[in-house]
């Protein structure tokens, strides 16, 4: 075969660390490049350059030589790895001739090379011969390391890895990222397809993804690149998975509240999608054994139109029978529409003798929705001033010169300029309140925008109406936000937060303005919800002192009010009572039963001396009948509240945890008072998912695909406070209506 000429142009540099075995250069090679070879790595060089140019190529006549090239050729295959040019080869010799050769060397390099992978340090290092030795050479601070054939690599690992100062920092991560990690266990690490494949599923719940991105290319080169043995799956696949970790997510979270002591208090809510579908949203809400709230989205259903009472009814029903809650639900808090006060009441006429305390106030109306009507009441008072300003808003931000206009007299008036005002939403009285306080801060500035543009500006006497607007819904943003939380318990906060508004509603100098006037507050903090008082008299710095105190605040009559309330409480604590009774009495057999079956003729002993207390134990209840005993609830009721500073936070739940075992029952009471919610907005974290799931370009999504991904993604990570999105269309199905139906 006649030799072939080869045009080299290698990157300088990197050429410097080549080598070459034979003494002399291959023909065509120019004396400047091979002056600078030096053995033990001329092979792996001349095949980068074969596999830049994707080429088989025989620069000498050797077959050894040719042999040797492609062997690197098939190896530098899987690395992909270019760092070097050729501009120009002049091939002599036939293709004919070379692809045979080449299959030749293919063959030969497979039968020739061992299972035994090359050390990935190996690529760091070179070796020459010192004193006739062979030593390992760090190419990059030229360290002299032994390199004995069998005696391992980890002192040439621990050199690149922590020793070698001249490594650029790059180098030596990319040459960790390749050293195998052993488990603290000390076992091998082997990789599980399946558990894999539930990483995946969790991946695409958590960060909302399409499930067609499974099918991405980029998506597929990176799991391959991680994994070459994991065989890729689809979207369906994808789809799958996640529904599966639904399921098991699901079992796990029904077997905890069926292990809880305590009952469940549930929110619903309904909201319509972009797919003009309406959903239910149940979330469910208790204190666990460790004194610590609790919020689990556990349904997130279609429901069916009419969207009527019966619908409301049926999807709640299906819920509560999905769960096995009939007998453990507490109360259930939904918002002050007709259509829920009907669907409530035929529930408990339907269910009522199965729900705890025969479900006699298991309806709480949510508290901000009770807030919102008092808003919305105050909002038709003055419409014309509120729309005056929201009129001139609508104008300064239609167009970019309108709203540049207005950061010209801004500027000129001495403010800030703005890139927009805000505008307010009708029905979400809270973005009302944010437009008015931007609005008097721009008051000249909005004023002298509507005389430019012979717009007709608000008067004097509708500022004024304005700012006390302003005020009036401030005192109602704080007592939502109070409402709204869903972190730590509210029932108890409820009352003291309702006569905070009343109080500053009814001083004189709020008193004076028309728009209070109108206002009939009375109905709405007159008849608080029963459980809501006694979730007050379980704040150990309220209990009954402050009951007292809101009842003679609100003018009705305390002594009747009080005496139905002690009436109530001692109604639920003997209902309690007998809960706690019967768990102590499974505690008692499963112990006994334990006993008598590790019993055996050395321990017989043992078992006959709780015999002995058992029996003293039914002996002295028995002769305590005849005298009357101070119950918890008296003892707790006694017991002088604690006192607390102005603005000072105390943990509740801290300390019913502290005291269970002074008070067994009344802790245990307060688990399920405390836990009630006094809002339904904790759902609203679940129809903002489901808007940022289902997007503009995911409306094809199954209700039940919906719902698992909903559900599965709070239960896995939990709903950042910080996320945002609009909770689907933005609006609920009902809007809250100032209703008196019970």
């Amino acid at each position: 075969m006649a030799p072939m000429r080869v045009l080299w142009l290698l990157q300088l540099g990197q050429s410097r660390r080549q080598g070459w075995p034979p003494n002399h250069a291959p023909e065509g090679m120019p004396s400047k490049i091979s002056q600078q070879w030096k053995p033990g790595r001329a092979w792996l060089l001349l095949a980068r350059i074969a596999l830049a140019n994707s080429l088989h190529f025989a620069p000498a006549s050797t077959k050894r030589f040719r042999r040797l090239v492609n062997q690197y050729v098939v190896k530098l295959q899987m690395e992909s790895y270019n760092m070097f040019s050729v501009i120009a080869m002049d091939r002599v010799s036939s293709v004919a001739e070379m692809e045979e050769e080449n299959r030749d060397a293919m063959s030969t390099e497979q039968s020739s090379r061992s299972a035994k992978r090359r050390a990935k340090v190996r690529e760091y290092v070179d070796t020459e011969l010192v004193d006739g030795k062979e030593k390992a050479v760090c190419k990059f601070c030229k360290t002299h390391l032994s390199s004995v054939a069998g005696q391992g690599t980890t002192h040439l690992n621990r050199h690149i890895a922590s020793y070698c100062r001249e490594i650029p920092l790059e180098d030596r991560e990319r040459f960790l990222a390749t050293m195998k990690t052993k488990p603290n266990d000390g076992d091998q690490h082997v990789f599980d397809p399946a558990v894999f494949r539930g990483l995946i599923a969790k991946y695409f719940i958590s960060a909302e993804i399409a499930f067609r991105k499974a099918e991405d290319p980029c998506w597929k080169e990176m799991i391959n690149y991680c994994q070459p043995s994991f065989r890729i799956v689809g979207r369906q696949s994808v789809r799958g998975d996640c529904l599966l970790l639904y399921e098991e997510e699901k079992l796990i979270l029904v077997d905890k509240i069926a292990k809880q002591k305590s009952h469940v208090s549930l929110t619903a809510d309904l909201w319509s999608s972009n797919q003009n579908l309406g959903y239910l949203g149940v979330t469910a809400h208790f204190i666990d054994e460790e004194f610590e709230l609790q919020k689990k989205i556990i349904a997130f259903k279609q429901v069916s139109y009419p969207h009527n009472s019966f619908a409301v009814q049926d999807g709640i029903t299906s819920c509560l029978l999905e769960w096995e809650l009939i007998d453990k639900i507490f109360t259930l808090t939904l918002d002050n529409a007709s259509v829920n006060n009907r669907a409530m009441s035929e529930m408990r006429d339907a269910l009522g003798s199965q729900m705890f305390f025969r479900g006699e106030h298991f309806h709480v109306r949510c508290g901000a929705h009770v807030l919102n009507i008092m808003v919305q009441s105050g909002l038709k008072v003055i419409p014309n001033a509120v729309g005056r300003i929201r009129d001139i808003i609508k104008v300064v931000i239609s167009t970019p010169s309108r709203l540049q206009s207005f950061n010209a007299i801004v500027q000129t008036l001495g403010l800030k300029a703005k890139s927009g005002l805000v505008l307010d939403v009708p029905h979400r009285w809270n973005s009302t309140f944010d437009m008015l306080h931007e609005a008097l801060k721009y008051k000249a500035a909005l004023n002298r925008f509507a005389a430019e543009h012979f717009m007709s500006a608000p008067l004097d006497d509708d500022w004024a109406k304005v700012e006390a607007l302003h005020g009036f819904l401030q005192e109602f943003s704080e007592a939502t936000k109070a409402f709204s939380a869903d972190r730590h318990p509210t029932a108890h906060l409820f009352l003291k937060m309702v006569l905070a508004i009343r109080v500053i509603l009814l001083d004189e100098e709020w008193n004076s303005n028309e728009l209070l006037n109108e206002i009939a507050f009375q109905k709405y903090w007159a008849q608080p919800n029963i459980v809501l008082l006694i979730a007050a008299v379980l704040d150990l710095t309220q209990k009954m002192d402050f009951i007292k105190f809101y009842l003679y605040t609100i003018g009705e009559n305390a002594k009747v009010k009080m005496r139905e309330l002690k009436q109530y409480m001692r109604r639920y604590y003997l209902e309690y009572e007998k809960v706690v009774r019967c768990q102590s009495v499974l505690v008692e057999v499963q112990d006994t039963s334990e006993d008598t079956f590790i019993c055996s003729p050395s321990g017989q002993q043992l078992c006959g001396k709780r015999r002995v207390e058992f029996a003293f134990e039914q002996f002295a209840s028995q002769n305590s009948s005849a005298r009357t005993e101070r119950s918890e609830l008296d003892a707790y009721l006694e017991d002088p509240r604690v006192p607390k500073k102005v603005d000072e936070s105390v943990n509740v739940l801290a300390w019913w945890k502290k005291n269970a075992d002074a008070y067994p029952t009344l802790s245990l009471m307060a688990r399920d008072f405390l836990a009630i919610p006094v809002s339904t907005v904790s759902s609203e974290s679940a129809f903002s998912a489901a808007g940022r799931i289902l997007g503009k370009n995911r409306t094809s999504l199954s209700p039940e695909t919906l719902e698992a991904l909903v559900c599965a993604k709070d239960w896995l990570i939990g709903f950042n406070d910080e996320e945002e999105g609009e909770p689907m269309t933005g609006k609920r199905m009902f809007d809250s209506e100032d209703s008196d139906d019970e």
